[in-house]
């Protein structure tokens, strides 16, 4: 259901409580003004997402009613109401930004049409102005790939989580997939209907990232040719999935915190105290109580963030995914680039799942879109890979067994050679034994003889 505030502003009585009896009715807060100078006056004291005017009234008209509304925010939809021979004066209000106009007498239905109408048009506004140029993501929970234990354990926090209101802190390192996740929430949630709105804190300068959030006044620092909505106001009744928050400055947090606290803000340069209703999902790289700890990260703040915690794993530590997910980018890409990529080879594959991938998911990514664009063939063999035989020299991810002056056992150095593979596979003995060269009953032999163990295998079993 539509709703929001609204002032209804007419010289009329009964008219003014009619409008406002029924508005009420539909679950909007409404305040109402008996002429125009009363009206500008609660304009200054609160956020309104609708005003219902009407032109002619003593002394301040409707049409200076509308100016200021605009002024004050350019998104607030202004319905005008006139009655017979001010039409003209209606028509010429729509250059000054009102929305609509209805001639008296009209039906309450009618009215409720042109509000509704109005309000989502204002939404529609605001998804064009954020969302214009972005990537299309399609963010649900059914679109997210794994079968490990532990991206399984993700999966079902979120959806246990989602439905609710909670602050949710989003952990793990670059590539893995935090925005994903943090759209997945908002798309399940009871706001999937209004506004996902995303801010990378990282990539902003202090000044730019407070006006990013809040927003600003026209004139309020040099440069600031024209009122801007921030974020929280962007994000109202919705969510606001504020990622990289352990790169945002202490005098920054301040202000998000005192947001969170009371529900409000004012724009950089405005005195007008905004109100908003949102839910904040945050992620970081960094360990924030460390943060915390070094006076670098506020701990009221983190506690306000991290009323839930949900931390994706890395890449490496479950390799057992790797498959699908290149699989998925395989298909992905070569329907994208026409190609005719159907396979990825044995030994291809064995390098994908030997590699530590330090990017994550959005590394394996990048590989298999480069793959499939140098691939000449239907399937990925591991030449076309050999980039990443590279990025393993420069990352150090080859593993070595190093021969100590006094010498070495050959048994010591072939369980050396076991362990440091198993460890490269997360424990997977199959896919150890592949990396290998071996049979899987050969690989169950050298566990049981060198007595390697590991928790996985007892949770497995």
């Amino acid at each position: 259901m539509i709703s929001g505030r609204i002032l209804i502003v007419d010289d009329n009585v009964s008219l003014r409580e009619s409008l406002a009896a029924v508005f009420l009715a539909e679950g909007f807060i409404v305040d109402q003004a008996e002429d125009g100078g009363l009206a500008i006056e609660k304009l200054g004291q609160n956020n309104y997402d609708v005003v219902i005017t009407d032109i002619k009234m003593p002394k301040i008209g409707g049409i200076d009613v509308l100016k200021e509304a605009k002024k004050l925010n350019p998104s607030t939809v202004v319905v005008m109401m006139t009655g017979y021979g001010t039409v003209e004066s209606a028509v010429e209000a729509m250059k000054f930004g009102a929305y609509d106009y209805l001639q008296k007498p009209f039906s309450m239905e009618e009215m409720q049409l042109r509000v509704v109408n109005g309000l989502k048009m204002r939404h529609y506004e605001h998804e064009l102005t954020y969302l214009r140029g972005e990537r299309n993501i399609i963010y649900h929970f059914d679109n997210f790939i794994g079968e490990s234990p532990s991206i399984k354990k993700v999966f079902a926090t979120l959806k246990k989580v989602s439905r609710s209101n909670a602050s949710i802190m989003i952990t793990g390192e670059t590539g893995t997939g935090k925005e994903l996740v943090a759209g997945a929430i908002h798309y399940s949630s009871q706001r999937s209907k209004n506004s996902f709105v995303k801010v990378n804190c990282a990539a902003l300068h202090d000044n730019l990232l407070e006006s990013e959030l809040f927003g600003h006044e026209k004139g309020a620092y040099t440069g600031a040719v024209k009122q801007r909505i921030g974020r929280f106001e962007q994000a109202h009744r919705g969510t606001l999935f504020l990622d990289e928050i352990g790169d945002m400055s202490l005098s920054t947090q301040a202000k998000v915190l005192r947001v969170i606290q009371e529900k409000e803000f004012e724009r950089l340069g405005g005195g007008r105290t905004i109100k908003v209703d949102v839910r904040i999902i945050s992620a970081t790289n960094k360990e924030l109580p460390l943060e915390v700890q070094n006076k670098a990260f506020r701990e009221d703040l983190y506690f306000r963030l991290n009323v839930i915690t949900i931390k994706i794993p890395a890449l490496r530590e479950r390799k057992e995914d790797i498959p699908l997910l290149a699989d998925y980018f395989l298909k992905k890409f070569a329907g994208d680039l026409k190609k005719s990529v159907r396979l990825i080879s044995p030994g291809a594959m064995s390098l994908l799942k030997r590699y530590q991938w330090p990017g994550n998911v959005r590394e394996l990514e990048n590989c298999l879109e480069r793959a499939v664009l140098m691939c000449e063939g239907s399937e990925i063999k591991r030449e076309e890979l050999s980039f990443m035989e590279d990025m393993e020299a420069v990352n150090g991810d080859a593993p070595a067994v190093k021969i100590p002056p006094s010498g070495i056992l050959l048994k010591d150095m072939e369980k050396s050679l076991v362990v440091e593979t198993l460890k490269m596979c997360n424990w997977i003995q199959k896919d150890a034994a592949e990396m290998l060269g071996i049979s899987k009953r050969v690989m169950n032999y050298k566990v049981k003889q060198y007595n390697l163990s590991n928790p996985r295998w007892i949770k497995n079993k």
